[in-house]
């Protein structure tokens, strides 16, 4: 599954087994990504912008891991 947005990102933090250290480390590379991206967008990219920024670096994070 590719996760699109933020609301799609947290509602998998229901879903991924705590205890399984693989799983808790993808998802918290993909959140340091959004987060990364959200807050640190092009120069000049702001608002709506700079989340639909964050959201094509999500994707692009996740197509990128083998």
């Amino acid at each position: 599954m590719i996760y699109t947005d933020l609301d799609a990102l947290c509602a998998t933090l229901y879903q991924i087994d705590t205890t399984d250290a693989d799983q808790i480390e993808s998802f918290s590379r993909l959140v340091r990504v959004y987060y990364d991206a959200l807050q640190n967008p092009p120069y000049g990219v702001i608002g709506v912008g700079a989340i639909t920024y964050a959201q094509a670096q999500l994707v692009a994070a996740q197509m990128m891991t083998p």
